[in-house]
């Protein structure tokens, strides 16, 4: 997975996008809830980077790149 929940000094969790920076829209109460935000952002960086090698590569085996990965 690209990103992380990880633990505030405050006792909150966040996903952080770096060592000390994180998305305060993902600030949450618990490490449960902090994972899931990961997974949506993860999947969403994971999403953009598919676009940018479709976009690249164009069609691969009559497709696009999406739809031969998925």
């Amino acid at each position: 997975m690209k990103y992380n929940a990880k633990q505030l000094k405050d006792g909150t969790w966040a996903v952080f996008t770096g060592r000390s920076k994180y998305w305060p829209h993902t600030i949450s109460e618990t490490q449960e809830a902090a994972h899931l935000w990961a997974i949506k952002e993860s999947a969403i960086w994971h999403r953009q980077q598919l676009d940018k090698l479709s976009e690249k590569f164009g069609t691969v085996e009559g497709g696009s790149l999406s739809d031969w990965i998925c």
